[in-house]
């Protein structure tokens, strides 16, 4: 490794290759596990959801005529009222579906309702022959939960050919249980499931396309009547029914978009809900019953046959209103399948988002490494973008995740964000503690305390100086050589500095072979005067163990002078525009400079102004009554009181903090 500028360099250049690594690594990394991970998290599922459905109804919820193919029958409660109550006279029920499927010409007619139970003979007996020779489809609730007791009642249907078309597509979800048909309409040509698993907040949005039983799979009700409705073919036939979105028929072999699209890839299809209810033509049961609903009404449409009567408690959460009635939902599936083709797992969605989350992190890493603002700006520019896009993408039946890229990628942003805050301090703090050799630490202290502003206007200060310089300096450098002078230069600074430093003293700066510090600014302290002598004392006590250092090496001795002074001062930022530094501006400063010229005179190492023993509580010895240049009339000068010297030094030697001495 190379020493010197070089290598510094060098190192430096390593050190920003490293962070600028790390920074990618913490973008890329928050940004794929967010990708990985807050799918799994179910509150996360929820509010994707939520979104989902708020932009399902933004895209592709349009008013418009009522559905063209599909009719809905209500026993409301008028309904019931008229026909004698429910449970309704199966007699009554064959007599509205014989009437939906014959003089009215319905295409397919489904029962959004289960009879466990036998009712009149004649009624059975009427809507079994219906269930086997019409398009007729009943319904079977399946319970997909797995319990450990599972509810059996009726008898189930076994049409596992039925379920063909979709098993392509769908894996089959495990039924837990059954309330089925009784026997007498176990030889039912066409039956769907009615099980529903509503999400977290209780909102049905997916419906199982087949549900796996022990006598096989059953499709979903709107699947068996779409099925079911395809004239002159069986329900287990070898065509499936698709349509388009003006209701012609498409047909297709079973099997072959299966194999198209490989093994099934889901379990349960989530439902567009793509209409507005009102958009589902709707008659009254007893007007069917009655001859008031005519035959163009109903006439090669799909009916669905149900319940919005509140007693019978046949209502459900979706994304568009609170309470469904559950036939509703099977309009809504019916619907779907007719004009949209046959339900099929669709990663388009999945790779959109992908396809968003991968793209937006590359535009927005690109913005973040030039500004950081950029980047944010960006993310909310991309925000609104995505959301915009989504309209027209789940028009096109591309449904995307709503939340997921924009969160991601605004996630890796806040992790690179923090981190680049967190080396912006880190740098800061290097730059304070390398300005620190520089600067005083007070002063420092009090910069950053105010945000590192330039906000250090001078101020009046009552401070204590203290001046130091070494005696005899030229005498003792004269015959040595630079480097050795140099040494000794920066070995007697290093002595110097530390105590002052240690008392935290502000260090105002060197000169040459000495310093100046002050104590009162810009950390005011009441007792200023006495922990600057301690300092002096401090300093002493240091002197003499670097002496006996210097002896040991056969180094002759070195000396100094100290002066010491307060009064008041202006300290704070001087200098120009250009470049300033924080000093003290005042009588006190030259003063005290005078004096420690002045202690040469009067040989001691330590002259104290009078300012200084008029604040200080340490014990203090005059000197003597001389005239300093610079003030008026004759001044009395004093040195630290000898015992209390000695004994400062003997408690320096022994390793006592000058603070505590100071205390």
């Amino acid at each position: 490794m190379r020493s010197g500028p070089h290598g510094s360099l060098d190192a430096q250049v390593r050190e920003r290759k490293g962070a600028a690594v790390l920074r990618a690594l913490i973008f890329w990394g928050v940004a794929a596990l967010a990708t990985l991970l807050l799918p799994q998290w179910q509150r996360w599922q929820l509010l994707e959801e939520q979104a989902r459905d708020a932009v399902m109804a933004l895209a592709v919820l349009r008013a418009g005529p009522p559905h063209a193919q599909i009719v809905l029958v209500d026993l409301s409660e008028e309904a019931l009222a008229a026909l004698g109550g429910w449970p309704l006279s199966r007699n009554v029920l064959a007599d509205l579906v014989e009437e939906l499927l014959g003089p009215l010409g319905a295409r397919a007619v489904g029962l959004d309702m289960v009879f466990p139970e036998p009712g009149d003979p004649l009624g059975d007996a009427r809507l079994a022959s219906l269930a086997r020779h019409a398009p007729l489809v009943l319904a079977q609730a399946l319970d997909l939960d797995v319990q450990a007791y599972p509810t059996q009642v009726g008898e189930l249907v076994a049409r596992p050919t039925a379920a063909a078309a979709l098993a392509a597509h769908w894996a089959p979800v495990p039924s837990g249980g059954f309330v089925a048909n009784h026997a007498g309409l176990r030889q039912a040509r066409c039956v769907g499931h009615i099980a529903a698993r509503p999400d977290g907040d209780g909102v049905l949005r997916r419906l199982a396309p087949l549900v796996r039983t022990t006598r096989g799979d059953v499709p979903m009700l709107a699947a068996a009547l779409a099925l079911c409705g395809r004239e002159g073919e069986s329900v287990g036939g070898a065509a499936a029914l698709g349509g388009a979105a003006d209701g012609s028929a498409r047909v297709g072999a079973p099997g072959t978009q299966g194999a198209r699209g490989g093994a099934p890839r889901a379990s349960f299809w989530r439902l567009p809900y793509a209409l507005p209810y009102e958009r589902f033509d709707t008659v009254n049961a007893a007007d069917v019953l009655a001859g008031r609903v005519a035959r163009e009404h109903v006439a090669g449409r799909y009916v669905l046959v149900g319940s919005s009567a509140l007693g019978l408690s046949d209502y459900v959460a979706t994304p568009l209103q609170a309470r469904t009635p559950g036939v509703l939902v099977h309009a809504q599936a019916l619907a779907e399948w007719l004009g949209h083709g046959m339900p099929q797992p669709d990663g388009r969605g999945a790779v959109w988002s992908a396809g968003a989350v991968a793209v937006a992190c590359v535009l927005l890493w690109w913005a973040w490494r030039r500004n950081q603002w950029w980047a944010w700006g960006g993310w909310l520019f991309l925000c609104v973008l995505w959301g915009a896009a989504l309209v027209p993408l789940f028009t096109a039946r591309v449904f995307a995740l709503a939340l997921l890229p924009p969160t991601v990628v605004g996630l890796a942003l806040a992790g690179a964000t923090l981190w680049q805050f967190k080396l912006v301090r880190d740098t800061k703090r290097r730059a304070l503690e390398t300005l620190g050799h520089y600067v005083a630490r007070p002063v420092l202290d009090e910069l950053f305390a105010n945000g590192l502003e330039r906000n250090l206007q001078p101020r009046l200060c009552e401070i204590t100086v203290l001046v130091v310089d070494m005696q005899g300096y030229t005498r003792l450098t004269h015959d040595l050589p630079l480097q050795e002078a140099a040494a000794l230069t920066q070995g007697f600074l290093e002595l110097i500095t530390q105590p002052v430093v240690e008392h935290r003293g502000t260090l105002d700066r060197y000169t040459g072979d000495g310093l100046i510090a002050f104590w009162g600014a810009p950390l005011a302290h009441a007792r200023h005067a006495d922990v600057a002598l301690a300092c002096a004392q401090a300093l002493r006590a240091r002197l003499a163990a670097w002496n006996r250092s210097r002896a040991a090496a056969g180094l002759a001795p070195c000396a100094m002078r100290m002066g010491v002074e307060s009064g008041w001062a202006l300290v704070g930022d001087w200098g120009s525009s250009v470049r300033s530094v924080y000093t003290a501006v005042g009588t006190c400063i030259n003063t005290a400079s005078r004096l420690q010229e002045l202690a040469r005179d009067l040989h001691v190492d330590l002259a104290i102004g009078p300012q200084t023993a008029r604040l200080a509580h340490t014990p203090l010895q005059p000197l003597a009554e001389v005239q300093i240049r610079g003030l008026p009339g004759m001044t009395v000068v004093y040195t630290l009181d000898a015992a209390h010297a000695a004994k400062a030094v003997a408690l320096e030697n022994a390793g006592r903090s000058d603070g505590d001495f100071a205390g």
